[in-house]
């Protein structure tokens, strides 16, 4: 029976696992209470912050009893902002933290029992990312505070490549000496030639001026000013295995340049690929994974419902001079059903909420001898593997630490073709 637990009380308690996104579990006159930048077996002292129908959530007010897996932060915001979770935690805890999350969402959402590979860890944990969106109010600029709409003002963000944190300075500047109406700022920086695209959403004309104050800084390459071009060509470049590739501000690249190139070398050995192969690859955003892929098959097929990445895609193809891939602008449940050739294999790379149940359905009627699942969300990985199994066999998932000092984790999934797979569609 569940007692009562009251707001702003303190209890003690001991942390008895983590749960999905790296918060401890503890339970408290039998109610689950999620603590966050806690640790399993710590004993802690908590202050209730919110109350739900099924759980609590509580803020640590002392460690009574330390984990030997906990680490000091080196970020100063670390406590209050929202964009890290695992920083209190040892990087060998981290990757088997990232390990069973994967292996519990198979399990327990998919019902899919599979030896999951240890993940692949990144030999960078700070300054790996090259896109940051950053919220602006007033003279502030930085991340909302975990769980609200707080704005946790930073001087620089250890996640970010250096070159983002230096244009935050420029930033910083112009909106401590004008009044201004900006909503948000995100800069990408291209690996290629060291290079930074700044986009800038405002809801005034007037904060066009901001424009003066970055151009100075060494590497500004583009600004996009409420959705407009107002600086450079509107691109950054981007190598990753060997081929580069033009990105804008609303094309998708992945986040962490050293990881993707583990990550496609994932993708390239399990496929197996062969010169008669023809692939289709879903979701295929700025087409890294086609034109990567394109030189070990006979044709690909890339389908992305964004415009902007579709444009990217088509000028990547002439930039690296390919010419046996194809990129249709479409919703992909649409546009597979209007697909002929016989596919050998599809390449699947969705966003976090999944892949559209229409879509698996003619996935499994275009039956490819195998499926590469990539995905940054185990969850709906798991949904959409179990929606598959009928007619293919899960060989493996590797998880890849996309996202280091955090509790998000990129996945690689190869499911092949069961022989009986025909008969089962037949």
């Amino acid at each position: 029976m569940i007692g009562t637990i009251k707001i702003d009380e303190i209890y003690e308690t001991v942390i008895t696992s983590l749960e999905n996104e790296g918060k401890g579990v503890c339970k408290i006159n039998g109610m689950v209470v999620f603590v966050p930048k806690t640790l399993v077996g710590e004993k802690v002292r908590i202050r209730i912050t919110e109350i739900k129908k099924n759980f609590a959530v509580g803020k640590v007010v002392e460690i009574l009893k330390e984990s030997d897996k906990r680490v000091k932060s080196r970020c100063p915001y670390y406590e209050e902002c929202g964009g890290c979770s695992l920083r209190h935690q040892t990087k060998e805890e981290n990757l088997k933290f990232k390990k069973g999350k994967v292996q519990t969402a198979l399990k327990r959402i998919g019902k899919i029992d599979v030896k999951v590979d240890d993940c692949v860890a990144c030999f960078k944990d700070d300054h790996y990312r090259n896109k940051v969106s950053f919220k602006v109010e007033d003279d502030r600029i930085g991340f909302y505070a975990e769980g609200t709409y707080q704005l946790v003002d930073i001087k620089q963000c250890l996640l970010a490549e250096n070159k983002i944190n230096d244009c935050l300075g420029a930033i910083r500047n112009y909106i401590k000496e004008n009044k201004n109406k900006i909503k948000s700022i995100t800069i990408k920086h291209g690996n290629a030639l060291d290079e930074v695209l700044i986009d800038i959403y405002s809801l005034s004309s007037e904060d066009a001026k901001i424009i003066n104050y970055l151009t100075g800084i060494d590497g500004v390459k583009t600004i996009v000013f409420n959705d407009k071009v107002v600086y450079g060509t509107g691109y950054i470049n981007q190598i990753s295995n060997g081929l580069m590739f033009l990105c804008s501000s609303k094309s998708f690249f992945q986040v962490n340049d050293v990881q993707t190139e583990k990550l496609y070398k994932l993708v390239l050995d399990d496929a197996k690929l062969n010169k008669n192969d023809v692939v289709l690859d879903l979701y295929s955003g700025t087409g890294t994974i086609s034109c990567i892929i394109s030189s070990h098959v006979k044709k690909v097929i890339g389908i992305e419902i964004v415009e902007d990445a579709v444009l990217d895609a088509r000028k990547n193809l002439k930039v690296n001079g390919i010419n046996n891939v194809k990129f249709i602008c479409g919703d992909a449940a649409k546009e597979i059903s209007k697909i002929k050739e016989k596919i050998d294999v599809i390449i699947v790379d969705p966003p976090r909420r999944g892949v559209d149940r229409k879509a698996i359905s003619i996935m499994k009627k275009i039956l490819p001898k195998k499926i590469i699942y990539i995905s940054c969300n185990p969850v709906t990985m798991a949904r959409d593997l179990s929606y598959l199994t009928d007619l293919y066999d899960v060989k493996k998932v590797i998880p890849v630490d996309m996202f280091p000092n955090t509790s998000h984790v990129e996945c690689v999934g190869l499911l092949c073709q069961k022989k009986s797979a025909k008969t089962i569609e037949k």
